[in-house]
């Protein structure tokens, strides 16, 4: 299996930790968010990664030249949403996971063999406000993803995409990227308006088995939430 890192974001929500570095570099509880997915990537037996960086592109050095892991650059992470970043590594989308730079997964959340069918991990969320919710069906095949508030299952940041569903979003990404409106889509827009041209389904994780970080609020929250001790199993008398 192979994997795509989507790391070429500004993060300017989180200044001034990302005044000298791209979010995926912010640590969380010791480990940045890069580190955090290359070692459970590693543990899930992934062993090709491609990461597309734009913004403190330098910030990454250090890993460039491992083994198993090939940089790609985007000059455009300043003026076009992350469709351009998937856009230069369309082509490695089939048979791999993707998972945005930013999100915080607990391990074992990459499985170590790969789904049947393309998937998102999605999450559920009370109290959210604009989030992109999928609608699925009885077999939990994904029908519609809509933006609303309130409560549902969400994207989570992670995806796992076939081959044959790669090879037609690689085109369909392609010509979206190159087309008209192109800076103001995100990636996940081209499965969103195709999901009558694949099969993909909704991989339902736990509640703390992800995070978002998008503030300096969402950091300190999560951190305390990492430091509080957990509740002991409950046992049967």
């Amino acid at each position: 299996m192979r994997a795509i890192i989507l790391a070429a974001g500004m993060g300017t929500r989180l200044r001034p930790l990302t005044d000298d570095r791209p979010k995926a570099l912010v640590a969380i509880g010791g480990e940045t968010f890069f580190e955090r997915q290359l070692r459970q990537l590693g543990q899930a037996g992934v062993r090709d990664v491609t990461v597309v960086t734009g913004y403190k592109a330098e910030a990454f050095d250090p890993w460039r030249g491992l083994s198993g892991l090939e940089f790609i650059h985007n000059e455009h992470y300043h003026d076009r949403n992350n469709l351009w970043t998937m856009h230069l590594a369309r082509e490695r989308l089939g048979g791999g996971f993707v998972l945005d730079g930013d999100v915080r997964l607990a391990d074992g959340v990459i499985p170590s063999s790969a789904p049947e069918t393309s998937c998102w991990f999605v999450g559920w969320r009370d109290l959210m406000c604009g989030e992109w919710t999928v609608r699925c069906d009885e077999a939990d095949r994904v029908r519609a993803i809509e933006v609303r508030s309130g409560s549902g299952w969400i994207l989570s940041g992670l995806s796992y995409w076939t081959a044959t569903d790669g090879e037609i979003l690689a085109r369909l990404v392609a010509e979206a990227a190159l087309g008209p409106g192109a800076e103001s889509l995100y990636w996940d827009d081209i499965p969103r308006r195709s999901l009558d041209l694949i099969d993909v389904r909704a991989r339902r994780i736990g509640s703390r088995d992800w995070a978002e970080v998008d503030s300096l609020e969402d950091k300190a929250a999560l951190e305390a939430e990492l430091a509080a001790p957990q509740a002991p199993p409950a046992t049967r008398a």
